[in-house]
């Protein structure tokens, strides 16, 4: 019996101790690359190894915040992915240094464009939002297409704005092209797993800050209380969330759930 109660006294210590640790590290001001692989067989042969920077949510609230973002952008340059897509919420609450905010995410490097979508908060204040983004390289998409041309080939890019209705922008041309899908809520892919686009890109949830193994996020939002974190697949289309890049200015702890930048390598 002592010796069952020293291994039960041994597991919870470890799980203490391994709470604290994940507390501690997640309340920092840090994030790190999360890379993924897709491979799947609807990409283009001349794709194979295409290179995607995604993120999402920087939440900005500070002008700490800002060299936080500097430092980011210095490290992800040094991935030297193909495209960068940015998944909206560019500030937490109200927006400031606005033109130094656009400054740094000019600086971010992308030999095959960058591209965003606005999320719920960016859509307060959608104008200026737009133009900030646009002024750092952006294509701001608003339920449009852009076709991404590679090695005399193309993939689709769908840019989704509070919808999952990708009929408009799919047709007899381009039905049978690899599409991805990006948009800021990850409920629509409730609509969007039933056309025909592979990948899904979203953020907003923010991995559900609190996730518990073989449970998931604990905190959901609206348009993220069904898929709230993580990689989910369905009828062929699969949906990435990404943690975000920072946490909101509201709530500064998180577990399991680790600020992060996508790297995404795309696999015939």
């Amino acid at each position: 019996m002592n010796k069952i109660k020293k291994i039960i006294l041994i597991i919870l210590s470890c799980f203490l101790v391994i709470c604290l640790y994940q507390w501690y590290i997640q309340s920092q001001n840090t994030y790190h690359f999360k890379e993924t692989a897709f491979t799947q067989k609807a990409l283009p042969k001349e794709f194979n190894g295409f290179t995607i920077g995604y993120f999402s949510d920087l939440n900005l609230s500070s002008k700490e915040d800002l060299n936080h973002l500097k430092e980011a952008v210095k490290d992800l340059n040094k991935k030297d992915v193909d495209l960068i897509l940015f998944g909206g919420d560019i500030y937490s609450n109200d927006s400031f240094e606005t033109d130094q905010v656009s400054q740094i995410l000019k600086n971010i490097h992308s030999r095959y464009g960058k591209f965003a979508v606005l999320g719920e908060k960016d859509q307060g204040d959608s104008t200026n939002n737009t133009n900030l983004l646009t002024e750092a390289g952006f294509e701001v998409l608003h339920n449009e297409l852009r076709y991404i041309y590679y090695k005399g080939s193309i993939i689709d890019l769908l840019g989704l704005e509070n919808s999952g209705d990708c009929s408009g922008l799919i047709s007899e041309d381009n039905k049978d092209h690899y599409k991805i899908a990006l948009v800021h809520q990850p409920d629509y892919f409730t609509q969007i797993k039933e056309s025909s686009v592979q990948l899904q890109l979203s953020g907003h949830t923010l991995g559900g800050y609190y996730k518990i193994p073989f449970i998931g996020g604990l905190e959901t939002k609206e348009m993220g209380k069904k898929y709230v974190s993580g990689k989910h697949t369905n009828n062929g289309t699969t949906l990435l969330i990404s943690n975000g890049f920072h946490k909101e200015s509201n709530d500064q702890h998180r577990f399991m759930t680790y600020d992060e930048i996508n790297i995404i390598k795309l696999k015939k």
